[in-house]
């Protein structure tokens, strides 16, 4: 095993991950989100509710994770949002370099994206609570966007640099969680560089998270963005969650 806390984009489990047979160790958890895009620096009033399915699983050969999200349980039926991520670094040997594997897709009545990426990542910088694992990869996109000016894009769209990151801690007799993940897009194709004002583009989140109980976890995001999410220039989401862990 490379380690015993499993990389992640939002959030971890703080305890000991449940280990089987000891083969590989996971965790998981079913969460409750609001999204509120107003709550941060940039001027938006757009807000929604989710639920999902969050988890992730270390084994000899690699490490996995994942989550699906269904968003606007607030909206009118037939407004509803599905995203999901998978992804996965397959272990080179003892090296410490892993092959990196994603698919993240948002479908919606009016937009439609997936970005399917294939890389390498290096998995063994680590120390006594705390991670960072980088990734770089290529990017092959297919989207359908109806406010866009170009609708339809289908093709290689450039390279994507990107990370998590998370520091374990204690403080007022409780876990805590401080977590980042970041994604630096560059060298996007020309007609996803028109739709999304730049052929470079920044996807990221801070995380801080606390263990209330056993199985219950509050956390607050902090979402950033820019050139993307229909963004011209920056723009930020606060998110507020409470997710049971199992």
């Amino acid at each position: 095993m490379k380690k015993t806390i499993s990389t992640c984009l939002l959030c971890c489990a703080l305890s000991t991950p449940t280990s089987f047979a000891g083969e590989y160790s996971g965790w998981g958890n079913l969460h409750f989100d609001y999204q509120a895009w107003g709550h941060g620096v940039s001027d938006s009033e757009f807000d929604q509710a989710l639920i999902g399915i969050e988890g992730g699983f270390n084994f000899e050969w690699g490490e996995l994770f994942g989550f699906y999200d269904f968003e606007g349980l607030d909206r009118d039926s037939g407004e509803q949002t599905a995203t999901y991520n998978l992804q996965a670094h397959t272990y080179i040997g003892n090296s410490g370099a892993s092959i990196f594997s994603k698919v993240y897709s948002s479908h919606g009545t009016e937009i439609k994206e997936t970005n399917s990426f294939l890389g390498f990542g290096y998995t063994d910088i680590s120390g006594d609570g705390w991670w960072f694992t980088p990734w770089v990869a290529g990017n092959y996109t297919t989207v359908y966007n109806e406010f866009a000016d170009i609708t339809n894009v289908n093709g290689f769209n450039g390279a994507t640099l990107g990370w998590s990151a998370g520091y374990v801690f204690e403080a007022f007799g409780k876990p805590f969680l401080l977590s980042n993940w970041t994604e630096i897009e560059m060298f996007r194709n020309n007609e996803y560089a028109h739709n999304n004002y730049g052929s470079t583009g920044v996807n990221g989140g801070l995380n801080l998270g606390m263990d209330i109980t056993k199985n219950i976890n509050a956390t607050v995001m902090y979402r950033y963005y820019y050139n993307k999410l229909g963004a011209d220039g920056y723009g930020d989401i606060m998110i507020y969650r409470l997710a049971y862990k199992f």
